[in-house]
């Protein structure tokens, strides 16, 4: 286990890298000029010397793979420089940004969760049926429609029509629902079909025939067939947390709130590399961190998972 989790770690660490030196390589291909556009804000209409003294003072007048080795050993310390748009220390305006993304995307994981498992226990008990069919049906609706009209609709129907909610701002948590379940609903009608398959696979077992002939209750039956069929939920879980915060851009321009998409949106518009490299990196941390955790629960919940993996390894 200690093994694994090690492998993992480093395995995660090379993906980081990797993700690091795409995207700072990646914006520096860009045919737009940071520092001609941060001088074009500085003085309107800049002179080449202007440009030049800009850019030196970017250090973007230095080899591209020095800037990077430069700026990753900076990143790894905590400290991506300041802000090319505003001028401010990025780790401080990213720290203010996260804030209201992260509500979003823990309460958007809580209700995923909500809206993903009693349907699908309800499908995969009435297989076929007009549950079944209803809520497959529920699903393929709410999969074929972007989460930012389904996010005017709630707006429309629970802040307008019904002002129980507001229609922007990210002051306390009552602001972030309506967000939350537009970014919710269709990752859960998604996830529906993965639990219920998983459900009837582990109804269909052979663990599940040798309890029943040796007379364990149908209440301890469903608990062990949950256990068996959860890690895939697990997994899209978590992965839905990491999709909120990388994709959260639509929906918090939707809702007015600040938060990280909405940033790394301004970065681009503004080619502040920097605070792009800042944003993405970030991001890819936390996915991957969500991610790694996802596996760790798996793990509990299936311990044999990973000593079949090394069988099949060897």
């Amino acid at each position: 286990m200690i093994k694994h989790i090690i492998a993992r770690l480093g395995v995660l660490a090379v993906v980081l890298f990797g993700v690091s030196l795409l995207t700072f390589f990646y914006t520096s291909l860009s045919p737009v000029d940071a520092a001609q556009a941060l001088a074009v804000r500085r003085y309107t209409r800049p002179t080449e010397e202007q440009v030049t003294q800009v850019r030196q003072e970017l250090g973007l007048d230095q080899p591209l793979i020095k800037q990077y080795t430069g700026w990753l050993t900076k990143a790894v310390k905590g400290d991506f420089g300041n802000s090319y748009n505003t001028g401010k220390p990025i780790i401080d305006e990213l720290s203010a940004s996260m804030r209201p993304t992260l509500k979003l995307a823990a309460m958007a994981l809580l209700f995923t969760a909500l809206l993903s498992i009693p349907p699908g226990v309800l499908s995969a008990a009435r297989k076929g049926g007009f549950a079944d069919k209803s809520i497959y049906l529920f699903g393929i609706v709410c999969m074929s429609v972007p989460n930012y009209w389904i996010g005017f609709m709630l707006m429309l129907a629970l802040a307008v029509n019904i002002p129980l909610f507001s229609i922007m701002g990210a002051e306390n948590w009552k602001d972030f629902v309506l967000p939350a379940l537009a970014i919710a609903i269709p990752t859960a009608a998604a996830n529906i079909r993965v639990f219920r398959s998983s459900l009837l696979d582990g109804y269909n077992s052979d663990f599940v025939m040798y309890a029943r002939a040796r007379g364990i209750s149908e209440r301890k039956i469903a608990g062990m067939v949950s256990r068996y069929a959860l890690p895939p939920l697990v997994t899209l879980l978590g992965q839905s947390f990491g999709f909120t915060i990388a994709g959260s851009a639509m929906i918090e321009f939707v809702f007015s709130i600040p938060g990280v998409g909405s940033m790394l949106v301004t970065a681009l518009s503004s080619r502040d590399t920097v605070t792009i490299n800042a944003c993405v990196l970030v991001i890819a941390v936390i996915f991957v961190a969500v991610n790694f955790l996802a596996e760790i629960v798996n793990t509990l919940l299936d311990p044999k998972a990973h000593s079949k993996e090394r069988a099949y390894d060897t």
